[in-house]
């Protein structure tokens, strides 16, 4: 870049522009961009940047025996081996992705999170605590601090939780102080993190909850349902153009009325109902046009069930083939990521659980 432009001007071109492939490489132009490009606040404002493009992230297993699925897509680049399997994506948040599996220790087998930048190919493996199962990830909006938190499943209301953040690359304790009125407190294994706040479905039977934990002041809270949704059996949470959404399929599942919540505290209103023609067929993602990507299950010769991926809209009902097939799950895992530099000063390791979680 020109010796003529400001340096000033140059920061704020190549953070509002460049993509992060670029930047790595610009980090070797001289000393002075690459202290810039690694500093704590140009990655923070390189992340919250909204002109990011977003990417759709599928790992997939294919049979090399089946002409009818497509195998030109490039499979997923996973982490360094450290996950013996990878049992699911947990979620995305700031260009992370959480991924979820068990680890094989040098004394035992435990369960580990890796946070992982596509992006920049860089992750940091994480144990999690004895007997805390049900997890949630996000990046504080604040500090920029990626964060986990752990709970026990089916434990009384005044369990206990534990939380890491990456900067201080410990786990600590932290209370639920939850006022649900249930006995006992079940929450699904597959939270969504919207603005900040993570999210899980809580059930004890009917009617259900949305329990949510806000990644800056650290502290639970509660979503009351209307009715409807609160009885509704067949329910899923998701994140639409970034408002929490609620997902209810029903007429034998070829209907989904799709639930909104514009602001934090707002009631939820019904946006849109999602009729499909197919069975078996799924909301997994909204893009941020709203368009729908659907998963569609179907058998294929030899009686194996596979999946595909598709753009749906839902006015027009016209689809998109993605040309992404696979076995049906745990197979296939999807999400949604955008660009980032999140972990580029962070060397690639495992950090244990270093307290007594009992």
């Amino acid at each position: 870049m020109s010796d003529n432009i400001p340096f000033e001007l140059q920061e704020r071109i190549i953070k509002r522009v460049l993509p992060v492939k670029s930047l790595i490489r610009f980090r070797s132009v001289s000393k002075q961009w690459k202290s810039l490009i690694d500093s704590p606040e140009f990655i923070a404002d390189h992340t919250v940047n909204p002109a990011q493009p977003q990417h759709l992230l599928v790992k997939y297993i294919v049979d090399s025996n089946d002409d009818s699925l497509p195998h030109d897509n490039s499979s997923l680049i996973v982490p360094p081996t450290i996950i013996d399997r990878i049992f699911s994506i947990l979620d995305c948040s700031h260009g992370l992705v959480c991924l979820y599996g068990d680890f094989r220790g040098p004394v035992s087998r435990s369960k580990m999170t890796v946070l992982w930048n596509p992006s920049i190919r860089k992750s940091v493996g994480i144990v999690i605590p004895n007997e805390f199962v049900v997890l949630g990830f996000g990046v504080c909006p604040k500090t920029s601090d990626p964060k986990i938190v752990a709970i026990k499943n089916g434990n009384r209301i005044d369990s206990k939780a534990v939380v890491f953040t990456l900067s201080s690359g410990a786990w600590r304790s932290i209370t639920t102080n939850l006022h649900l009125p249930l006995n006992s407190m079940h929450l699904s294994r597959k939270p969504v993190v919207i603005d900040g706040v993570i999210h899980w479905i809580a059930f004890d039977n009917l009617p259900r909850w949305i329990i949510s934990f806000d990644l800056t002041s650290e502290e639970f809270g509660e979503v009351e349902l209307p009715d409807s949704l609160a009885h509704a059996a067949n329910l899923s949470i998701s994140n639409f153009k970034g408002s929490l959404s609620v997902l209810i399929y029903k007429e034998a599942a070829v209907v989904c009325d799709v639930w909104t919540m514009i602001k934090t505290g707002d009631p939820m209103t019904r946006f849109t109902t999602a009729s499909f023609k197919r069975e078996s067929e799924r909301i997994i993602r909204f893009m941020k046009n709203g368009q729908m990507i659907t998963e569609h299950i179907c058998m294929r010769p030899r009686n194996f069930p596979v999946t595909t991926l598709e753009v749906y809209d839902s006015y027009s009902e016209h689809r998109n083939y993605l040309r992404v097939s696979g076995f049906f799950d745990p197979h296939i895992m999807k999400t949604s990521y955008t660009e980032s530099l999140l972990l580029l000063n962070h060397s690639v390791s495992i950090i244990y659980d270093d307290r007594d979680s009992t």
